[in-house]
């Protein structure tokens, strides 16, 4: 039996989320539409799973959630899911906390949550990871006040079991276009990541700009728009912002004197470890091309 289009685009939207076994709501499918033939109505998605004979032989339902596989096996996703969103309902009073004292500086321009717990999916161990937008020619000033006290309180990964503090991934504000760092052409890790990241501090005209430069992820994810109310629910602007008088370069020095040799090694070989005056990210270890090759495969 050959799919026909929409059935084709819900399997393979479902077949991305099938990595972290983390099943999708109706909405969600509608939300996270993966490059489809055309945009669908989520009157269509919710009639398409309801008769597709193709889709039942291959997904399965629990409690409103759709996912890959059978029944039994979404109803264990879904049980999960529970779990670690109450996990990451947990983080985000740190995550307010974390924000308060960044926010005060005026070296960071925004900041956003992203990865796991901006999907409301994390374990105890998980880290807390967050995006930061610096100001113009500061990323090395940013950073330093960013990860100083959070090294001096062992809130790092590697430090804390419990909920580690993760801040890896710095850039300025003239620098707001990511597509400089997918992986290939192929990158569909890069784009939802970016669709998914939440806004916790910044102007509305920041976002809009970083939003605005990131356009070409509608062409993956046509119907993920914004979380408008997320930036709503935002750490509001401080009347008192801590200024920093110590030189970039000076800055710089210091943290390239101090920073482990393989992320060294690692540094502009590829886009896991990027590190110059605009950008700053440590993931050493980037599984984006194993998402996208296990998505592939899953693919129809």
């Amino acid at each position: 039996m050959t799919p026909t289009a929409i059935e084709k685009d819900i399997h393979n939207t479902l077949a991305y989320f099938a990595y972290n076994q983390y099943p999708l709501s109706i909405f969600e499918l509608f939300k996270w539409q993966y490059k489809p033939e055309r945009v669908y109505g989520y009157e269509e998605i919710k009639q398409c799973l309801k008769t597709s004979d193709w889709l039942a032989k291959r997904i399965g339902n629990f409690e409103g959630m759709y996912g890959i596989g059978t029944d039994g096996e979404v109803e264990s996703q879904v049980a999960n899911r529970k779990r670690r969103f109450l996990d990451s309902v947990r983080k985000q009073r740190k995550v307010c906390k974390v924000a308060q004292y960044l926010s005060r500086l005026s070296s960071v321009k925004a900041i956003g949550i992203c990865n796991s717990l901006s999907y409301h999916f994390t374990r105890e161990k998980s880290d807390i990871d967050i995006f930061v937008i610096t100001k113009k020619d500061r990323v090395w000033t940013a950073r330093f006040f960013c990860v100083v006290p959070m090294l001096l309180l062992r809130q790092r990964p590697g430090e804390t079991k419990r909920d580690p503090v993760d801040l890896s991934f710095f850039v300025s504000q003239d620098e707001l276009n990511l597509a400089g760092i997918k992986i290939d052409e192929h990158d569909p890790y890069l784009a939802f990541w970016i669709k998914n990241l939440i806004p916790v501090f910044g102007s509305k005209n920041i976002w809009d700009d970083f939003f605005a430069k990131n356009a070409w992820t509608n062409e993956y994810l046509p119907n993920a728009h914004r979380p408008y109310r997320a930036f709503h629910s935002r750490c509001d602007e401080k009347s008192l912002r801590f200024p920093c008088f110590i030189p970039e370069s000076i800055l710089r020095f210091v943290q390239i004197l101090k920073m482990p040799y393989r992320m060294k090694a690692m540094a502009n070989q590829g886009t896991c470890v990027v590190i110059n005056d605009k950008m700053l990210k440590f993931h050493t270890t980037d599984r984006r091309a194993e998402i996208a090759e296990a998505f592939e495969k899953k693919c129809v």
